[in-house]
């Protein structure tokens, strides 16, 4: 006597359901395969978008801080930072080749003991937050493509001519 053939198994999921998650697997492959490519090409345009964002980052430094400077520095170093003061010259080569934009922030933000340079910075006592005084920085910097040779800066004097 001949065994009897097992029945067939009924599949576990339904054919319909198969077909869904095939169609899931291919929308999610096509889907990484845009991220696979749009991770680099992202990755080349970056750099130009972040110089961009400092450029006009800087741009409007120099901006708010001319404004701060007319209002807040401008009668003791004199309009543009010209001098013709008792206050030191800050526009002039020798000055912004030797004083860097942190040394800037530490004289503007804490003041110069024992002259009439005061504390600007809120935490010091001052008018002034962190940020202003980094756009006050920027704008006195503005002007060193330009800044004319006047050796006896410390004592406020403008440039010759």
């Amino acid at each position: 006597m001949a065994k009897d053939p097992k029945p067939a198994l009924k599949p576990f999921e339904p054919e319909w359901l198969e077909r869904s998650l095939d169609r899931y697997y291919t929308v999610g492959l096509l889907f990484m395969l845009v991220l696979i490519v749009a991770f680099p090409l992202y990755k080349l345009s970056e750099p130009n978008l972040r110089k961009d964002a400092k450029a006009e980052q800087q741009a409007n430094y120099v901006v708010y801080g001319a404004e701060l400077y007319k209002n807040t520095c401008a009668q003791c170093h004199g309009e543009k930072a010209a001098g013709g003061g008792s206050a030191p010259t800050l526009n002039s080569k020798e000055f912004l080749g030797a004083t860097s934009d942190g040394q800037m922030q530490s004289i503007i933000g804490v003041g110069v003991p024992g002259s009439d340079m005061s504390a600007w910075n809120m935490d010091f006592g001052g008018a002034l937050t962190s940020e202003q005084i980094r756009e006050l920085v920027t704008y006195i910097r503005s002007f060193e493509p330009t800044a004319p040779s006047i050796p006896d800066w410390r004592k406020g004097a403008k440039a010759a001519g």
